[in-house]
């Protein structure tokens, strides 16, 4: 179930892999996982295998069949480099790097499985068994042409210990009843070590196949999971920009619900509202509360000479300026045509007064430097009326401020009436022309 080469790409090709890199796709963590996890179970089974044999060296030795001291001294040097292999996998940062430490364990091992086969008297059943468990176990994590280069090296391992050993080059050892002899045999020797290649060849196809069965199931696997979660990362991109849309759209919606579409505004029935609520905090808070009602003089003739989109412009420009003179905590809006509403939480008579006489003066200074061509920006007439004095219900409040500003337009408009009776009159002054 190891990853080679071939089979790290299976999923996210052309994502170059490096030991220290920390760029990942989707399902690489994953893959390391698996791979160290397969590693582990591999490295446990093969230091329990040669656990096994050291207990059968001992055992041999008791019963009066002791097998070679240097076998024993081998399953000890194979055992100590599983255990630092172990050490090694956990800190692997990569499967490339879990491939490098493989392949350098690999050759450790041959060298052991050599020395092993050397000590068990080389043609004996017993030598040859060393290098198929090599061979099983390797062949698992290499691809098949990895898996070919490692078996022929075995091969190759297998007849220059076989050749030097027949020539006498090295002392030959034996195991149990067996002499020089049979290495003098060339028909033993031939037959024998192509016997043996063959057992190799067909061990290793075998493995390799059925390691390449495993990893393209767990690659399979893996390339579901990963699409899988890329398609929730789509779902989710989809969900959240869906429900930034919905927000947006409420947003919308609601503004439109709630504000005049021709000035932006409060309209008719958001700026009531909005009056009860803050009439009600007045109310507990035992705070002033001043209404204005304000209406444009002689508005009509905008409409009439200019057009309803010259008019619409003028009613913008007063907007701008109700928006202008208000403070932060007051609420503008538009009751229907030229009729404006304002309610100014916490003021009473004297600020609500400052407040019109604000407004007149930023009407007329719009007057002035009107730049489209058709009549004048009109003029307002403003009534003003205050909680508590004048009523503690909006209806009647506004009623009240209402009665005041007609009462300032028939007097003239371009000014200011507090109160049900219209006695107060606060006219506009207008700025003297400078003097050349």
């Amino acid at each position: 179930w190891g990853v080679s080469p071939e089979h790290s790409l299976a999923v996210g090709e052309g994502v170059e892999e490096h030991p220290q890199n920390a760029l990942r796709i989707p399902g690489d963590e994953a893959r390391l996982g698996e791979t160290r996890r397969q590693h582990n179970a591999f490295l446990k089974a093969r230091l329990i295998l040669v656990g096994l044999f050291v207990g059968l060296w001992f055992l041999l030795a008791v019963v009066g069949y002791p097998m070679p001291s240097g076998f024993f001294v081998v399953l000890l040097a194979e055992a100590a480099a599983l255990l630092a292999f172990v050490s090694l996998v956990a800190k692997a940062t990569s499967t490339v790097e879990l491939k490098r430490m493989h392949y350098a364990l690999l050759g450790f091992e041959l060298v052991c499985h050599t020395a092993m086969v050397y000590f068990l008297g080389g043609l004996s059943w017993l030598g040859p068994v060393a290098y198929i468990y090599a061979l099983m176990y390797a062949a698992v994590f290499l691809s098949l042409a990895e898996a070919a280069l490692f078996t022929v090296l075995v091969a190759a391992a297998y007849m220059v210990l076989v050749t030097l050993d027949g020539t006498g080059t090295i002392p030959h050892q034996w195991y149990l009843a067996q002499g020089p002899d049979r290495y003098r045999d060339t028909a033993f020797l031939v037959t024998t070590s192509v016997a043996f290649v063959g057992v190799l060849e067909t061990t290793t196809f075998w493995m390799v196949f059925i390691g390449n069965e495993m990893r393209r199931e767990r690659d399979v696997a893996i390339k579901a999971n990963d699409e899988l979660l890329l398609a929730q990362k789509d779902l989710r991109e989809l969900n959240e920009e869906l429900e930034k849309k919905v927000e947006e759209r409420t947003r919308a919606l609601t503004w439109r619900a709630e504000h005049d579409a021709l000035t932006g505004l409060l309209n008719r029935s958001s700026i009531a509202r909005r009056c009860q609520e803050l009439l009600a905090l007045g109310r507990r808070g035992g705070r002033s509360l001043s209404i204005v009602v304000a209406d444009g003089d002689n508005f009509k003739v905008c409409n009439d000479n200019g057009g309803h989109a010259y008019g619409d412009e003028v009613l913008r420009a007063l907007a701008d300026a109700l928006r202008q003179c208000s403070r932060e905590s007051d609420v503008v809006g538009r009751q229907g045509g030229d009729e404006f509403l304002i309610v100014l939480p916490d003021t009473g008579e004297k600020g609500a007064l400052k407040f019109c006489k604000r407004l007149l003066k930023q009407v007329e200074s719009r007057a002035a430097s009107w730049h489209l061509e058709g009549p004048a920006i009109p003029t307002l007439s403003l009534g003003v009326s205050v909680f508590p004095e004048h009523s503690s219900d909006v209806d009647e409040l506004i009623l009240i401020a209402d009665r005041a500003m007609y009462d300032a337009k028939a007097a003239g408009g371009n000014r200011v009436a507090v109160g049900s009776s219209g006695a107060s009159f606060i006219p506009a002054q207008r700025e003297k022309p400078a003097r050349r």
